[in-house]
């Protein structure tokens, strides 16, 4: 009872450590790249902890496997190192009793995994596509910017070549309409202005024509005018936009799955990602046990030689994955088979693995 709370004190400490390491450096580097695009937006400081909000639990559910792949690993090359497991062999304990403690962790970190993936990652994506809708509402607020393509909302799309007065005025308009089913529209305009009130946007053209094209190019209209007044309620095209499959629940995506037809690709995608949240999860359980392995046999010291052990056992099973989701939506293999080939591989080795130290074939520590 000692051994097992000493070991799995050892496992947790190591574990919040290499967690929010992984978790601060993924975070930073996310926001580097957000920092280009956001430059312009005048975000504020509650901006900046609603984004955080938003992005730590897709940052976590792929820290979780391996940080918790890290602990283990950790912990068996000290062992080793400080002859811990030397002596315990010495007293008659066998491996698989020291593998006990790592068998519990992995279980909790794989509940942890599946909460934050079902629960918490359909909600942080589409409250962060919410943000953008609101960041896009700030910028049509402040005014059309000239020679910039300004996404309205989803589906629609405004260009100027010049625009004065703040950006309420503006000069050779272009709108790409795809909110519509069946059908894109091309608005074209010499000048025009807009108005933004109680979330309805009014754009009044001047001089211009409209071009509706049929989704499978069979029909075209022209209609030119003189005055054109274009007038979207923001909150419903926010309502009615389509969610994407990051969006969706587990419920969400079987019944789009079974809304669809069987021969159209769109199902094989949407079941894919349905298998592919059910498996990613149990990289949680599996790799800190093929951790505690790896660990014990690996004789040299530092925790950088165990960082790249388990940074290239991740991106493995990362590959394995990709390689199965791949083929699951072009539809060569099983999309149930196919999101779990890193998790049959695994299995295979740790029963190799425990099946070797049984059998005195390989030896850890």
């Amino acid at each position: 009872m000692i051994l097992f709370r000493y070991l799995s004190t050892e496992l947790w400490k190591n574990f919040v450590i290499t967690l929010l390491s992984l978790t601060s450096l993924l975070l930073f580097t996310r926001f580097i790249g957000l920092l280009v695009s956001l430059t312009e937006e005048n975000l504020g400081v509650k901006d900046y902890l609603r984004l955080i909000t938003y992005f730590l639990p897709l940052l976590l559910s792929y820290a979780l496997p391996l940080a918790a792949l890290m602990a283990s690993l950790f912990l068996f090359m000290r062992l080793v190192q400080d002859k811990e497991l030397l002596a315990l062999e010495s007293l008659g304990l066998s491996f698989e009793k020291l593998l006990r403690p790592v068998f519990l962790f992995s279980i909790i970190t794989l509940i942890i995994t599946y909460f934050i993936t079902l629960s918490f990652i359909p909600w942080s994506k589409h409250a962060y596509r919410t943000f953008l809708f609101e960041l896009t509402k700030r910028k049509i607020e402040n005014g059309i910017p000239a020679k910039t393509f300004v996404p309205i909302t989803n589906g629609l799309t405004m260009f100027v070549k010049k625009s004065w007065e703040k950006g309420k005025n503006f000069a050779i308009v272009f709108i790409l309409d795809e909110t519509q089913k069946g059908q894109k529209g091309l608005i074209f305009a010499k000048k025009g202005w807009f108005t933004l009130k109680d979330d309805i946007l009014e754009l009044h053209l001047d001089k211009g024509s409209v071009h509706l094209i049929s989704k499978d190019y069979s029909s075209v209209q022209e209609i030119e005018f003189q005055k054109y007044v274009y007038r979207t309620r923001l909150k419903e095209l926010k309502a009615t936009r389509t969610p994407s499959r990051g969006e969706m629940s587990l419920k969400e995506l079987k019944e789009k799955t079974i809304s669809l037809p069987p021969n159209d690709p769109k199902r094989a995608k949407y079941i894919t990602e349905y298998y592919r949240r059910l498996a990613f999860p149990w990289a949680a359980f599996f790799l800190p046990i093929l951790g505690a392995y790896l660990g014990s046999m690996i004789k040299t010291s530092g925790r950088v030689t165990g960082g790249v052990v388990a940074v290239i056992l991740y991106l493995g099973y990362y590959f394995l994955q990709s390689l199965g989701i791949s083929l699951a939506e072009t539809q060569k293999l099983s999309p149930l088979m196919a999101s779990n080939i890193p998790n049959i591989f695994l299995i295979l080795v740790l029963t190799l693995l425990f099946w070797a130290t049984k059998k005195r074939l390989i030896r850890p520590y």
